[in-house]
C-alpha cells in the first residue's frame, strides 16, 4: 500500500484521538448541559492531540496526504462542532430556554442557531488552510483550535471559584483581593449570562478565522530569540498568567495571542521597510 494512503501511522492514531476527544466533548455536553466542564476539558484534550500529531509527523517525517485530510476532518468535529454545541447550550441557559423548538420566538431561534456560524467558519478556514501553501510557518487568519479554546474555556470560567487559586493563597500566603473576586463574579453573572456576549464573540471569532490577518505559529524555523522574541514573550506571559489565575484567564490569553500576532506583524512590516531603505 502507498505510504501516503496508510490509515494507521502514529500521527494518524494521534489525530484519531483528537477526533475521539472532540466526539466525547459533544456527548458530554448533551448529556450534562448543566455542567459543561467535562465537555470543555475534552476540547482541550483534543487540542493537545492536534498539536502532538503534527509535531510527531514532522519529527518522524510522516506527513502524508491522508494524514492532512484526516487532520482537517477531526479538527472540524473537535474545534468546529464541539465548541458550537457548548456555546449553544450556554446560550440556552442565558436565554432560559428549556428546550430548543422552532416554535420559540423567531429572535430566540436565530440566536440559538447562531453558533452554527462557528462550524461554517471552521469548515471554510480548514479547507483554505489545506489548499494554501503560504501557511507553513505562520497562519493567515486565526487557527481553528485557538477559536475553539476560547469558547471551550467559557464553561470553566463560569464554574471558576476564586478560592481555588491555591498558588496565590498558599505559595504567597495572601488572601484573594476583594476586587478580583468581584471581577470573577461580574464575569460569571453579568457577562456569561448575557446572550449578546455570545453573539458578538461568535461573529468576531468567525471573522478572525476567515480574514487573512497574519497570526504566528509555534512551528519555528529556528530558535533565535531575536527572530522569535514576540513568540517567546507571549509564551512566558501566557504560562505565568495561567499558573497564577488558572482557567479564568484563558479567554484573556487568546485575546493576547491576537494582539501579539498583530504586534509581530507590524514589527515585521517595519523591519522589511528598513531593510529596503
Amino acid at each position: 500500500m502507498d505510504k501516503q494512503l496508510r490509515y494507521f501511522s502514529l500521527p494518524n492514531v494521534l489525530t484519531l484521538l483528537n477526533l475521539v476527544s472532540g466526539s466525547m466533548a459533544i456527548f458530554y455536553a448533551f448529556e450534562n448541559p448543566g455542567n459543561l466542564t467535562y465537555a470543555a476539558t475534552f476540547v482541550f484534550i483534543a487540542a493537545f492531540f492536534d498539536f502532538v500529531d503534527g509535531f510527531v509527523a514532522r519529527l518522524l517525517n510522516r506527513q502524508t496526504k491522508i494524514g492532512k485530510q484526516l487532520d482537517s476532518l477531526a479538527d472540524l468535529v473537535s474545534f468546529g462542532v464541539a465548541p458550537s454545541v457548548i456555546v449553544f447550550l450556554m446560550l440556552k441557559a442565558a436565554l432560559e430556554v428549556k428546550a430548543f423548538s422552532i416554535d420559540l420566538p423567531y429572535v430566540q431561534v436565530l440566536i440559538l442557531l447562531f453558533p452554527i456560524v462557528l462550524i461554517i467558519a471552521a469548515a471554510l478556514r480548514l479547507a483554505k488552510f489545506d489548499a494554501d501553501s503560504r501557511q507553513s510557518h505562520h497562519f493567515l487568519g486565526m487557527p481553528v483550535p485557538v477559536s475553539a479554546i476560547f469558547f471551550a474555556s467559557l464553561p470553566l470560567v463560569n464554574a471558576f471559584d476564586p478560592d481555588n487559586l491555591l498558588i496565590l493563597k498558599t505559595w504567597l500566603d495572601v488572601n484573594m483581593p476583594f476586587d478580583f473576586i468581584l471581577a470573577v463574579i461580574g464575569v460569571q453573572v453579568y457577562l456569561l449570562t448575557n446572550f449578546w456576549f455570545y453573539v458578538v464573540s461568535i461573529f468576531v471569532f468567525a471573522v478572525l478565522q476567515l480574514v487573512e490577518i497574519p497570526m504566528f505559529s509555534f512551528k519555528l524555523e529556528n530558535y533565535s530569540f531575536k527572530q522569535n522574541a514576540g513568540k517567546y514573550i507571549f509564551l512566558v506571559l501566557a504560562v505565568l498568567l495561567f499558573v497564577f489565575l488558572q482557567c479564568f484567564i484563558i479567554p484573556v490569553i487568546i485575546i493576547l495571542y491576537v494582539l501579539f500576532s498583530a504586534g509581530i506583524d507590524i514589527v515585521n512590516v517595519f523591519s522589511k521597510k528598513d531593510s529596503l531603505d
